[in-house]
């Protein structure tokens, strides 16, 4: 599983564990509302910040693959070129 994955299913569980036990509470009506919205904002605020940190990975990573394919590019180019320069000099 990945961490993803995991990171996910333990912030789904976590927040039906909460509705779960906070329906089931004997408190009232309003303050069980107050407490569902409460545990809604938290639970979203880390799904937010762990989505804003999983998009900056990502973002990291697309930069460094690109460039990597740059380099490479940049490699080849140079060695089609050398390659180039000793074909003309071996028909001279």
């Amino acid at each position: 599983m990945s961490k993803l994955n995991m990171l996910i299913s333990v912030i789904i569980g976590s927040f039906i564990g909460a509705l779960f036990g906070v329906l089931f509470a004997p408190d009232k009506g309003e303050k069980t509302r107050k407490q569902l919205s409460k545990k809604g904002d938290e639970y979203a605020d880390a799904v937010k910040s762990e989505l804003d940190d999983f998009v900056k990975n990502m973002q990291k990573r697309y930069e460094s693959a690109l460039k990597e394919t740059d380099e490479i590019i940049s490699k080849g180019k140079s060695k089609a070129e050398d390659l180039k320069n000793d074909v003309k000099n071996a028909v001279k």
